[in-house]
């Protein structure tokens, strides 16, 4: 719990540190009269240290991202505008703000230079994650006819970009400059420090134990973290900006890979080829990235950065399974904190990217990974911390632990006796019942046989008829737990086909349904089989038919019986008092948890329509 308040405590600050959020009296409103931005001007590429004055000019709107509007653009680029700033008070002083740029940048207004990031030349000045604040100094900028000239450095292998210039007092600048330094280069500075303090204590753990190779990975991760974010704010970089920008877009594959390697393992899941797979991401990355020419630099690096961010979704994948099957808290955790991290990656990989149709919905957006990241770090620290923890606190309760299983198994033995004693009752009970169930037949049902062919008229003998069928049901069927309802249905057909065949009616089965895999329990099949009894027993005392229809059909959800007959119907009388037998059936059928109707027949005699819900009836597969 303590680990996931700190993530969403971290998403709160992330969206309470963005640009569009305001700050309440800690900003400072700006004055639409005295702030102008400008996202209209001139480009053209030129070598000259200076504003140039003759040059292929070309127009340009900002944000102007040189991978979609001048793909083959590397090297020494100008900006010019031309604006006028009516707003001008000469007791104020102005500043030019300069959000984003890349890779270096410096500005001259009419012909004075006012501020520059640094050094043009290897190893470049490196100013993209950084905003400027240019100040002009007084007497600078004029009220009409200014002229506005920004130099932009692109080496090889980085992405030139220009974002609007704004120009306004420097008072209602200062504070969006140190917010926007603040979230880019302090917070990131801040987390480095926290990253390399957790990697240290991994990489001790490891040296302790150095079977718990996750420890390792993961410090190692911890490390090659810390120095790819020197790339949000170092200034100077150590080596050429091409050779800097290769290792730092493949940094990226090497932190995803000893990640998931270190976490996968920290949860219990070890899969060879996976692994593999990881570890030929990391190699093969830099080897392809060193081997590709400057004009599809970005392109690989999008590339790798998106197998990067695949790899991941099948890593979580694996989390997930960890986390809902298995039950591993862990991995529950570690799912969710690499799920905000995979999301944050794809935000950052839509701008990297440049893509064009996205671009403008990017335009003010910044880099969200760099902040997510430091959070994972931080909850397997204390993960990993917690498990050298309770491992201690195992040990401390080992001798108790055993005394209780020692307890417990005793009682599982006493259980297991108590459970076997009662399966031991459970067979006599069943060998007892069924030598009642034999007895019955072989005595009582001998002598309802008898009386079946003594009966002096037919009312007497279906009674003994159909008391001993009863007989039969009990016995035949008390063993069996369910029955197939095409076999009770053969059984059903059979007994009517008998009965009704001694009184010279004839029985028309028509089986339509496709539920033959359908079960019947043992109270299921009697109930059916009673309700089918009682209405041609119905049909032999009172209906006077020479005909009778029993159809089965199903309709989807429902099983349909109907039982029709073309003798005399039910009167008005019978119709409202409805003998016992009717009311035997409804109530049957109200044990299966179905309804019964009665109607006319279209043979002008009487038809019971009963309606069973399917799924009253198991499937013969459970």
């Amino acid at each position: 719990m303590p680990a996931i308040k700190t993530l969403l405590c971290l998403i709160v600050s992330i969206w309470l540190l963005s640009p569009s959020t305001t700050f309440g009296s800690a900003a400072v409103p700006e004055s639409a009269s005295t702030a102008i931005t400008i996202e209209q001007g001139w480009f053209a590429l030129n070598a000259q240290a200076t504003p140039p004055s003759q040059a292929n000019w070309q127009p340009v709107r900002l944000p102007d991202l040189w991978k979609i509007n001048h793909p083959q653009a590397v090297g020494n680029g100008w900006y010019r505008f031309q604006f006028d700033y009516p707003a001008l008070n000469h007791q104020q002083l102005y500043a030019l703000y300069l959000s984003r740029l890349s890779l270096n940048g410096e500005a001259y207004l009419n012909g004075t230079l006012i501020g520059s990031g640094g050094a043009f030349t290897e190893p470049v000045a490196r100013y993209w994650n950084r905003p400027m604040l240019l100040t002009i100094a007084p007497g600078v900028l004029k009220a009409k006819g200014n002229l506005l000239y920004i130099r932009i450095m692109a080496p090889r292998n980085s992405q030139g970009m220009l974002y609007a210039p704004e120009i306004n007092t420097l008072s209602s600048l200062q504070p969006r400059y140190d917010q926007a330094k603040f979230i880019r280069i302090t917070l990131n500075q801040t987390s480095s420090l926290l990253i390399i303090g957790i990697g240290l204590l991994m990489l001790s753990l490891w040296w302790r134990r150095k079977q718990d190779t996750a420890y390792g990975l993961f410090g190692l991760a911890a490390f090659v973290w810390a120095l790819q974010s020197l790339n949000f704010y170092v200034i100077t970089a150590p080596l050429p900006t091409p050779l800097w920008e290769l290792l730092v877009n493949a940094s990226f594959q090497a932190i995803a890979a000893l990640w998931l390697i270190s976490l996968l393992e920290f949860v219990g899941i070890r899969l060879k080829r996976f692994n593999q797979l990881l570890w030929a991401m990391l190699i093969f990355s830099p080897l392809s990235l060193l081997c590709t020419p400057a004009a599809y630099f970005t392109d690989v690096t999008d590339f790798w950065h998106l197998v990067t961010m695949a790899v991941v979704i099948v890593g979580l994948g694996l989390l997930a399974k960890a986390g809902v099957v298995h039950r591993n808290k862990d991995a529950r955790l570690l799912l969710l904190t690499l799920s905000v991290i995979l999301l944050f990656a794809f935000h950052d990989w839509l701008i990297h990217t440049n893509i064009a149709v996205l671009s403008k919905w990017m335009s003010n957006e910044e880099y969200l990974m760099q902040f997510s990241a430091p959070v994972l770090f931080l909850i397997v620290g204390l993960m990993m911390t917690s498990r050298y923890v309770g491992a201690l606190n195992d040990y401390e309760q080992l001798n108790q632990q055993l005394e209780q299983r020692v307890v417990s198994k005793h009682e599982e033995l006493n259980q297991n006796f108590q459970q076997l004693q009662s399966i031991l009752k459970e067979q006599a009970t069943l060998a007892e019942r069924e030598r009642i169930y034999q007895d019955l037949h072989d005595d009582l049902g001998a002598k309802l046989l008898t009386l079946v062919y003594r009966a002096q008229n037919p009312n007497n003998a279906e009674l003994a008829r159909s008391a001993l069928q009863d007989l039969r049901d009990v016995v035949s069927r008390a063993g069996a737990e369910r029955m197939p309802l095409t076999d009770a249905m053969a059984d059903y057909r059979i007994e009517c086909e008998k009965r009704l065949s001694d009184v010279n009616i004839q029985l028309i089965w028509d089986l339509q349904t496709t539920a033959h895999e359908r079960l019947l329990t043992q109270p299921q099949v009697l109930n059916l089989g009673r309700i089918i009894r009682e209405a041609v027993s119905n049909i032999i005392r009172h209906a006077q038919a020479s005909e009778v229809t029993i159809r089965l059909s199903c309709d989807g959800t429902h099983l349909l019986l109907t039982i029709s007959d073309n003798g005399i119907g039910l009167n008005d009388e019978a119709q409202k008092s409805k003998g016992r037998g009717l009311n035997n059936i409804q109530k049957r059928a109200a044990l299966l948890g179905g309804e019964v109707h009665f109607a006319t027949s279209t043979t002008g005699g009487l038809k019971l329509c009963l309606q069973l819900p399917l799924q009253a009836f198991a499937l013969a597969s459970d």
